[in-house]
């Protein structure tokens, strides 16, 4: 999915029926492969709006300009390289196989998660949920769903955590956040903490001035061993299906074992 694409939901789902982002954020999805081809001008009219209100709107997504956003509106399906997405890795597979198969991987993956899992750097960041008290946990697109999935979770039980949508705020806050607060970070592939995911440019990240611990759950156990990672939390993919939006909530529920454990303690 591209950036322009991500953002585009982001502020459909966030706005008020009857404001003016959403009407144009609707408009714009329901239009979006005709963007690439149309003037700042002609994108007004289709919004029934100002070319001023299209700036604005533009810059709140956080492009500079208007040939900027433009020429994120393509929709490529791995414009950025990554052939793990989820039309070529899922839909495909299922498409190409049956949707038994495709338990099937799930399940494996599961019991690869249950006999591989190390539960001391679980008990560990459980630990540092207790300590610290500022916390967040971030990802992009389905690893997103980690981190709000830990968000639901420790409300329930007490412990009260931030997370964004928007990769924006997202990089603003990891940027900005001192050594008293602890990120936990979902990335299937590690990536995030490397370069900017959405980005076609692949640009790169520099962690290496982060303030705050950062923990990674990912799916790829050669992170651990990453300079910017304080504590790694790995799984194992036994077949080749990404069945990591299945797998983040399940690491969380024992993640949330763990701190239930110690919180009674306390």
């Amino acid at each position: 999915m591209g950036i322009l694409l991500n953002r585009l939901l982001i502020i459909l789902n966030d706005s008020d029926l009857n404001s003016t982002d959403y009407h144009i954020a609707f408009t714009l999805l329901s239009n979006f492969y005709l963007i690439n081809e149309m003037s700042i001008g002609a994108v007004a009219d289709l919004c029934s709006v100002s070319k001023s209100t299209i700036s604005k709107f533009i810059r709140k997504l956080h492009f500079e300009d208007y040939s900027e956003f433009r020429a994120a509106a393509p929709f490529v399906e791995n414009r950025s390289g990554f052939n793990l997405n989820y039309n070529r890795n899922i839909a495909e597979y299922i498409e190409q196989n049956n949707i038994d198969s495709y338990i099937d991987c799930i399940l494996d993956d599961i019991s690869a998660c249950k006999k591989n899992i190390d539960m001391d750097k679980v008990r560990e960041l459980a630990g540092y949920l207790v300590s610290y008290r500022k916390v967040a946990s971030f990802g992009l697109l389905f690893s997103e769903l980690g981190a709000m999935d830990l968000q639901a979770k420790l409300a329930y039980n007490g412990k009260f955590i931030i997370t964004n949508l928007n990769d924006v705020k997202q990089d603003d806050y990891i940027n900005n956040a001192g050594d008293d607060s602890l990120i936990i970070i979902y990335s299937n592939s590690g990536s995030y903490i490397q370069q900017y995911m959405l980005s076609e440019f692949h640009t790169k990240k520099d962690y290496s001035k982060i303030k705050a611990k950062i923990v990674l759950i990912t799916g790829n156990a050669k992170m651990e061993n990453h300079p910017n990672v304080d504590l790694c939390i790995s799984f194992t993919h036994n077949s080749i299906v990404q069945t990591h939006s299945v797998i983040y909530p399940l690491i969380n529920d024992i993640i949330i074992m763990e701190y239930r454990k110690l919180t009674r303690k306390r």
